[in-house]
């Protein structure tokens, strides 16, 4: 197809203008931090740290202040600021070994296709965090549905390396938190009816565990992490039945921090040999991110793709872009674009997307995330675009 042409281009342009850059996502990218600065989960996702929580209820909030005045006895005014919204000491430490934190997702949307909405409980997870010893700790993220997370992570590395064991979700690309990206899980439902024979997306969003383990290194400015796994679909008691083949996950990145500007890059590759067409397939994916000027940050990800269709393999990509500015503190506008052919031997079948919206932090814990998805397919258009306005609540 030629747009795959096109498109693979200025894929290769976007990554290209990323200078020796890793991709995070937009904050970390804006502070110049790798995902274990904010996480618990050193590959990102779940429950963050004691900076990670900091910053999510300090930095990301619009300014609540209201101005106190104090005269002294010597008649002197003295004017100090303080929040109306934050708890004073708050702590997500219950004692100095075990913490929790939670993230809660609503959703009410509006679906263009049959023109009705809906509300719908999109996450409700909790987190806890146990530290047995001073290098070893146990995770345990439980949610609503089917899905979770608990693993066991030994830091005894060198280069500031760990060792983690148990079910979670593999290291790959960029770590969106939009489960809707085809860089995630895909859709909810199909947005083009001629992809319905193919996967909806990649197999990294909510619920897509896989028991396993990876070992990980952070020297300086770079990070690899490889993973070992009997493969998704793999939640609960799935890996009681053996397996002949295992499913590989590789990822690598570094990251550059410069006055002006914070950037990164890297690669990632999966293969799960398995016969089952659930399982089988390989993906090959580059990755970067860009903040300029603290405030403008660009994400983006390619992804080639190869999976069996009908009894034979096909090939196809993803791309993945995504523009963030930072009004002020709290107030972000998003303008993003995401497209994906399942199928490059076909002139039909692809379905691109292009979001905008914002991102509002109106006070400590809060989040208020409108989007307006205007959905293109091939062979032809359907009036399917949709609107979406999330409530996100964390600790």
């Amino acid at each position: 197809m030629k747009s795959s042409v096109v498109l693979f281009i200025l894929a290769c342009v976007f990554f290209a203008s990323v200078p020796q850059a890793s991709a995070l996502p937009k904050f970390a990218s804006r502070v110049g931090a790798k995902c274990q600065a904010c996480h618990v989960n050193p590959t990102g996702k779940g429950m963050r740290n004691t900076f990670g929580s900091t910053y999510g209820r300090e930095e990301l909030p619009m300014r609540t202040y209201k101005t106190v005045q104090d005269t002294s006895e010597d008649g002197k005014v003295t004017v100090t600021k303080e929040d109306v919204t934050n708890l004073e000491d708050f702590s997500t430490n219950l004692t100095p070994f075990f913490s929790y934190g939670a993230d809660f997702r609503s959703l009410y949307f509006y679906d263009g296709k049959s023109k009705g909405t809906s509300f719908f409980q999109m996450q409700g997870d909790l987190y806890f965090d146990l530290r047995i010893n001073k290098t070893f700790r146990v995770y345990l993220d439980k949610g609503l549905y089917s899905g979770f997370e608990v693993f066991g992570l030994a830091k005894v590395l060198p280069l500031d390396g760990y060792i983690k064991l148990g079910q979670f979700i593999p290291a790959y690309g960029t770590k969106t938190d939009d489960h809707n990206a085809f860089i995630r899980g895909g859709p909810y439902s199909t947005l083009n009816p001629a992809l319905a024979g193919y996967r909806q997306g990649l197999i990294f969003g909510q619920r897509s565990e896989q028991t396993g383990v990876e070992v990980g290194i952070a020297p300086g400015i770079f990070s690899l992490q490889v993973g070992l796994f009997n493969g998704a679909p793999n939640a609960g008691v799935g890996g009681t039945s053996a397996t002949k083949f295992k499913a590989v996950a590789v990822r690598g990145d570094a990251t550059i921090q410069t006055d002006g500007m914070n950037a990164n890059i890297g690669l990632s590759w999966y293969n799960d040999p398995n016969p089952s067409p659930l399982e089988k397939g390989t993906f090959y994916g580059a990755f970067g991110s860009v903040t300029v000027l603290k405030n403008l940050t660009f994400i983006g990800e390619f992804d080639y793709i190869k999976t069996p269709v009908g009894g034979s393999d096909t090939t196809g990509y993803m791309l993945y872009t995504e523009i963030n500015y930072m009004v002020a503190n709290g107030v972000d506008l998003k303008v993003g674009y995401d497209f994906y052919d399942p199928n490059r031997d076909l002139k039909t079948g692809s379905s691109g997307r292009i979001t905008v919206g914002g991102e509002f932090f109106p006070m400590s814990g809060v989040e208020v995330r409108p989007l307006y998805h205007i959905n293109q397919e091939k062979p032809t258009d359907i009036s399917n675009n949709d609107f979406q306005l999330m409530f996100h609540f964390f600790l």
